[in-house]
Order: structure tokens, then sequence, then C-alpha cells
């Protein structure tokens, strides 16, 4: 992709709400992430989200040229600052369910394959030197040589680890096998394993030399890409295993892995310590010695100056003008990147209870959803209208020029009110008594999104002529439970973050009649069904498409079946000059989570004229 002026040439294909102030249109970013917890101001970019031109990521099976490094002479050695979160769910990366943790983990632990770049799904190698896919259901990989446990640190010296001990096929096996039963050491099932959905499409493993070979349950041609994926860490047994019951108090002695840095110290939001892995198998990388995440600053004013005294490396605010702000008054020494939000914000309505049961109302709330002013209000305009399948996911999702004209995101919002009232009003909607709305506890604490609660109830009800809709905020671990049970209040927040650039799985993950996240109860075997089994199969990415558009036209038709999808927004984050790393352009950060890309690949310009006066950061070495 000549990625040569994208941002601008993005921004003239409308990728921002019309009549947005983009101020100055500078270069560095890093994207908000997690559950929509931005706590972890990471260099990583984003995370949670994405602009790509490859949504299919070319041909998944082979290796893809990397990213091009900089132009600059690389310098080694250093420390990277960045914010540290309030809250990491978990040490283990199997039942992580949120990026904090993962922005810690996948410097310290390896994948199977990684992203060269995550905005366009192209794999490198990372535990797997090579692989292929010859068929659409059969995956096989060749395993590195000569790779070893981290022999130093708390983690290799705890009584229960095998510090310095070879990465052996069991070790790999393993964590597939975990992951795909769900089970604990002790045979207890748990609900916790985040990736059990994706590693239970592995029929069977087989291991021969060097080699694995996954025998899928059905033909997937996304199941490679997946293997990328930020969640998909390999971590040691013996290790995960004797902290199972305490998985989710941090220490730094519960983290071991292969990858190119070793914890020091964890103390969640005070201080995060990473040194360099002397034994890591890249020999060349990483660049830095070391990684430093400082305290969280929960006075937004706090994080500011301490960027701007070089206390810490990149900044993001969530109003989008104050990062912007900052950069045009140091225009000279600071640059910004623009990144998508792979948290997708959308609403949720509960179609499998009444009265949402009713199709009517649904489609009313779809058709009333005034997304293009939500961005507006919440986030300066910077953002865009996402369809079925996020923007994010390009070379999948319906192109703006269509969607300016489609119902629920047509530009002439006065025909969809009025087609949604109509709906509202033969649904019976006015004699449902009232509906709350529940926005997530974490969105409405953000500095200036307090009042998004009060903003979607007030949008339904002019919508609708009623004073019937209400806000209401509730912390995730209420929602998502719920979301499980399928008895749950309508919801308007982040949902689960868009993985990879790939679409085809999550919409057979939302629409199949026999998965476990179609809490909607859609059950269209013929028109979606057997659309998405055969879409999944295809290596010819535009006969996947015909399939998958005429899905997301299906379900746009019927109001989305209660996952009505919003948009994603875009955030900018200044950093210094001398912040150097891997990049898709001049003016776009990573949109996925990309802490493996950043982990190798970030190093320190101290030649930069903006490095003047910035002083080494302390770290707790090995």
């Amino acid at each position: 992709m000549n990625t040569t002026n994208y941002w601008n040439r993005r921004l003239k294909r409308r990728r921002f709400v019309q009549g947005a102030s983009l101020g100055t249109a500078g270069v560095a970013t890093l994207a908000l992430v997690g559950c929509g917890d931005d706590d972890d101001d990471d260099t990583d970019g984003g995370g949670t989200a994405t602009a790509t031109s490859g949504g299919g990521g070319g041909d998944p099976t082979t290796a893809a040229t990397s990213t091009p490094v900089p132009a600059n002479e690389i310098i080694h050695g250093g420390v990277g600052v960045v914010q540290s979160a309030n809250v990491y769910d978990s040490v283990d990366g199997h039942r992580s369910v949120a990026s904090p943790a993962l922005s810690v983990l996948n410097r310290v632990q390896s994948k199977l394959l990684r992203f060269a770049n995550p905005n366009t799904g192209e794999l490198e190698a990372d535990l797997a030197v090579d692989w292929e896919q010859p068929s659409p259901d059969t995956v096989i990989l060749n395993i590195r040589e000569g790779v070893t446990w981290q022999e130093d640190g708390p983690g290799a010296a705890d009584p229960s680890a095998s510090g310095g001990r070879p990465l052996t096929m069991d070790d790999i096996v393993w964590n597939i096998e975990r992951q795909r039963a769900a089970l604990l050491a002790d045979g207890t099932e748990t609900a916790d394993m985040g990736r059990n959905s994706y590693w239970s499409k592995v029929e069977s493993i087989d291991v021969a030399g060097q080699n694995i070979t996954l025998t899928l349950t059905q033909p997937d041609a996304t199941f490679v890409q997946g293997l990328a994926n930020e969640f998909n860490l390999i971590g040691q047994r013996e290790l995960i295993e004797a902290y199972e019951d305490t998985n989710t108090e941090i220490e730094a002695y519960k983290v071991i892995g292969t990858g190119p840095f070793i914890v020091t110290e964890w103390i969640p939001g005070e201080s995060i310590s990473m040194v360099k892995n002397p034994t890591y198998y890249e020999s060349d990388k990483p660049y830095l010695d070391a990684w430093r995440f400082v305290q969280t600053f929960e006075d937004p004013t706090a994080y500011r100056i301490a960027f701007q005294q070089k206390d810490v490396d990149s900044f993001s605010d969530p109003d989008p003008t104050t990062t912007l702000s900052i950069v045009e008054e140091n225009a000279d020494n600071m640059h910004v990147r623009y990144s998508g939000t792979a948290n997708t914000v959308a609403i949720y309505l509960p179609r499998a209870q009444a009265p949402w049961n009713n199709d009517m109302l649904v489609k009313a709330i779809h058709l009333a959803a005034n997304r293009r002013e939500l961005i507006q209000q919440l986030h300066n305009g910077l953002g865009r209208v996402s369809g079925p399948v996020s923007w994010l996911q390009e070379a999948w999702a319906i192109p703006d020029e269509e969607l300016e004209t489609t119902p629920g995101y047509r530009i002439d919002k006065d025909k969809d009110i009025t087609e949604a009232r109509a709906l509202w009003e033969a649904g019976g909607g006015p004699d449902i008594g009232d509906v709350t709305f529940v926005v997530p506890e974490t969105w409405a604490s953000r500095a200036g999104w307090g009042a998004t609660p009060e903003l979607v109830a007030a949008q339904f009800n002019e919508a609708f002529g009623t004073s019937q809709f209400k806000g209401a905020t509730k912390g995730y671990g209420e929602i998502i439970p719920a979301w499980a049970s399928k008895n749950f209040d309508p919801f308007f927040g982040w949902i689960p973050n868009v993985e990879i650039p790939d679409a085809r799985a999550d919409l057979v993950g939302a629409f199949d009649s026999g998965s476990r996240g179609n809490i909607w109860n859609v059950n269209e075997p013929e028109l979606v069904d057997a659309k998405l089994s055969q879409a999944i199969q295809l290596t010819d990415l535009d006969e996947a498409n015909v399939l998958l558009r005429e899905v997301q036209d299906l379900a746009i038709e019927n109001g989305q079946w209660g996952r009505v999808i919003m948009y994603n927004y875009i955030a900018p984050t200044a950093y210094w000059n001398y912040n150097k790393s891997v990049w898709p352009s001049p003016e776009e950060g990573w949109n996925f989570l990309a802490t493996a890309v950043t982990a190798l690949n970030w190093w320190n310009d101290t030649n930069d004229p903006s490095y003047s006066g910035r002083s080494e950061p302390s770290y707790k070495p090995l």
C-alpha cells in the first residue's frame, strides 16, 4: 500500500464527519484500547481499532513483507515511558479480556505469528518461522528452534517456574488445548478463557518434529490471521497453573515468557518496569533497553505537564482539541498521529426478550440513532460511522458514499426519523413505559463524556416525541454477564474490540444461529448461516466479500437485529519527535492492538533536537 499522505487522502474521502475541526494535521498518535479503557496510554497506537486498506490482509497463508523501518539511523538503548493503567485484569494471558494487561504481556510473551502491519493484516514470523494453509481446514506451523523461556527476572526465579528451559512442542500444544477446553489444571471448567471460541475451531493437533498441524472443525480462511491476534499469547504451563487461583492478583513473579522484555516490577497504577531479554531469539531487537510504565495520572493536567516535561513520551486526552493544541504550541518538536479506535461504539438491544422481540421497535431504534450527531457531541467530529462491519475492516465495510443514503446512516436524517417514528408507534413503543439506556461507567467517567446517558436519552426522546427514554450507568462487570444471559438493558457504549482486519469471523460470531455470540436470536439458516459459512471458507476475497455484503444488507434491513453498530471514533495522540518506530504512514498510527510491533521497533533518537532536556528514566533492573 502506498501510504504517502495517507490520511490526507482519507480526509478527502470523508473519513471524518463533515464540518469537524481537525486543528493541526500533524503526525503522532496512540489509539485508545481495551474495553474502551484508555488509562493505558501506551504507544501501541491502537488497539482497539483501525483504518485499513486491506481488510483481508492479502494472502493470509504466506509471509508478508515487513513494514519498512524508519529512514533514520536506529539508535539502540534507552527507555520508553508510557502511562500505566489503573486496573489490570489478569497475569494470565489466556484469561485476560482487556488490553491494559495485553500491553504488558505482549512485551513479555510471544505468539505463533505476529502482525507486520496490524492495519492491513500482513503477517510475519514469531514462534512459527513459517506457515501454510494448504486447505481451508488445515494449518501447518513450523516452530522456531532454539527458543528458551526467560532465564532472569522475578518470573524465572519463582520456584514454580522453569526459567531458562527450552520451549517445547508440548508448550504450544498445552496453550491451545487449555483454551480450547476452557479447563483449569484441576479439571474445573471456567468461563473466562476469552479465546475459547477461537481455539474451539481446532478439531485435532498433530506434531511431527518442529511442525504442528492444526485440523479445523470446519474450513476457515480467517484462522491464520487470528494467530497474530494480541490475545493469542504463549505462556509457560508451570507458572500459569501455579497461580490459577490468584491470577487476578497482579505480581511480577507470576509472569514469564519467551518475548523481548522481562518484567521486573508490576504495581498497577504505580509503576511497571521491564528490561530487554538478553536471550531473545531476534538478536538485533528490541531496540530499547527497557520500558517504564509510570503512575496513572488521575488529573489530566498533571498528565499533560508530565508529557510536556518529557517525563512520559506520549499524550492523549479524551478531548482531541487538547491533544492538538499541545502539538500546535510545540510544532517543531512534537507530532500527532491519528488512529481509529477498535472498540466499536454500538447500541445493543435485548431482542431475545420483550418488548425488543418486536422487530419494529428494533428497526425504529436503528433508524433514529443519530450517529453523526454523537460523533460531533462526544468526539469533536473525529470519527466515522460504521455499518455492520466496522470501517476499520475497510475491505469488507460498506463504503461511506453508500452509507450516506442507507437507512439509519442517511445524511438526510429527517427521512430516518420519519420512518423511525412510524415504526415506533406501529410497534406499540409509546406503551412500553420507560426505556433506560445503560452506558458503561468507564465511558461516563471520561472527561467530557459524563453527560452521555442524558445525550442518548434526549436523542431518542426527540426522535420519537416522548419523554420515556432515560439514561443510567453500570460497570462492565455487570453488563457483560447480562449479555451472555440475553437478559440485559438497552446498551450504548464500547463493545468488544475488533481484533483483526478480516471481518468474516466477526459476522459469524454475531449472527450465525449456532454462535454463542449471537445474543440477538438471529436464526436465518439460508440467508445468513449458509452465506457466512461459504464466505469464511473462500480464499478468493472478492467472492467472499459479495456474500458478506449480502448479509450486511439484510442486517440493515432488519435494524441489525439489535446489534446496532454506530461508529468508530478517531483519536489523536501527541509524541515528541525523538520517538521513533515503524508506522503505517507519516500521519497514521496503528489502529488494531499493536504492542508486539511497538515492543520490537520503538527507539529514542537522542540526536533529535526534541530530546534535549529529557532525563533518562529510572527503572527496576534485573
